[in-house]
């Protein structure tokens, strides 16, 4: 199993014969999918994504990782108000949900593992991870597909994003805002591409090295930028809706 964000998956399970009868319900429907602040991605979701988000990376194990930012808040509160609520606006790391990212050994195995949590707002009868002939059901086959398509995509995504970081190209990108009635908002462990080092030789051999799609990422990573913006006005609506808070309250850091 692979957890590209962790603390996402918090009860893994094999899905096989004695698991089969769980059912699947729509990503909405799961805490985890509304929850998640940062979310991995890969390259090749940078077009999609960047409408939506900023595209910046946030360091995990040592290692920086590509991802969007889907809200200043934590607990899924603030999200942007002009984000589509269909699947498609969603990561594929969470269209995938509650099917497991598999890493390299479970793909060699042929395994599949799930999430076996609580759908705590179903909004339809889901479907079951097995029908009764043993095959994965539609809705747990396409989820699967995505996630063993995403998992090689993250490889390529991560090769990209160590060497940017290995250039030197990497800056910190610290947030810091106030979002009404004395609440302040600060994430400090963000980074983006140096504006500074668009032009550098480096990025551009960089870019040579990994293809067309690293270069449209990384355009599409400085223009996303701006998304923060929306992230923000949604914080303050989010932060107007709340109980008086004492001055200098921090909702999240």
């Amino acid at each position: 199993m692979s957890e590209p964000a962790p603390g996402l998956y918090e009860r893994p399970t094999l899905i096989s014969h004695l698991t089969g009868h769980q059912r699947i319900f729509a990503q909405g429907a799961y805490k985890a999918v509304r929850d998640l602040q940062f979310a991995p991605v890969a390259c090749e979701e940078g077009f999609g994504m960047a409408r939506f988000y900023p595209l910046c990376w946030r360091r995990s194990g040592g290692a920086p990782v590509l991802g969007v930012l889907r809200s200043l808040l934590p607990g899924g509160l603030g999200h942007p108000a002009d984000v589509p609520t269909q699947e498609s606006a969603l990561p594929l790391l969470l269209q995938c949900f509650p099917i497991i990212l598999p890493d390299a050994e479970a793909i060699a195995r042929q395994q599949l593992h799930f999430d076996d949590v609580i759908a705590d707002r179903p909004s339809d009868v889901g479907a079951p991870l097995l029908m009764a002939d043993g095959h994965l059901s539609r809705a747990a086959l396409i989820r699967a597909r995505r996630a063993v398509g995403l998992a090689h995509a993250l490889n390529d995504s991560a090769a990209l994003s160590r060497d940017i970081d290995a250039a030197g190209l990497l800056e910190p990108w610290t947030l810091d805002f106030e979002i009404g009635d004395g609440r302040r908002v600060r994430i400090d462990d963000l980074q983006v591409v140096s504006a500074a080092r668009l032009h550098h030789p480096e990025l551009a051999e960089i870019i040579a090295a990994h293809g067309a799609m690293a270069g449209l990422c990384l355009s599409l990573h400085r223009a996303s930028l701006f998304r923060v913006n929306a992230l923000l006005q949604a914080a303050r609506r989010q932060a107007a809706a709340l109980p008086d808070s004492g001055p200098g309250e921090a909702l999240a850091s």
